[in-house]
């Protein structure tokens, strides 16, 4: 993948997705529960993201990009994350105020912008093999 393109039937793409999928119902489940708790929702997005973190991390570095844990990638993935959540925080509020979306519907118009990100951060420098 050398020059860029997105290889949709490259392994570890389909790899990326199908695991994405999973990564992307479990936060949305946290997500969605903590506003049914009734906690704000930049704050349910924030906790969210957290216990995604830990969840994602194992479940990409082992069944996407095929690696062991090790502290210096889990600092740059935590990295990551914290962009990706600053980006969705940022989307999610102004969809929320200028566009009255409920913060649920926010959320999920939120997600693709959050997993084209996260592709790029997770090949290109979380996972990039020096």
């Amino acid at each position: 993948m050398s020059s860029g393109v997105v290889k949709w039937r490259d392994p570890k793409v389909v790899r990326f997705l199908v695991t994405g999928v999973l990564n992307t119902l479990f936060g949305y489940a946290v997500f969605s529960g903590l506003l049914w708790l009734s906690v704000q929702y930049l704050v349910a997005l924030m906790l969210a993201t957290i216990a995604g973190v830990i969840f994602n991390y194992f479940s990409f570095g082992r069944l996407v990009f095929q690696t062991e844990v090790q502290w210096r990638i889990f600092a740059k993935f935590v990295a990551a994350y914290a962009i990706i959540y600053a980006i969705n925080a940022a989307l999610l509020s102004a969809l929320t105020k200028y566009c009255s979306l409920s913060p649920y519907v926010g959320q999920i118009i939120c997600i693709p912008v959050s997993v084209g990100l996260s592709w790029l951060l997770m090949n290109h420098w979380v996972y990039k093999k020096d």
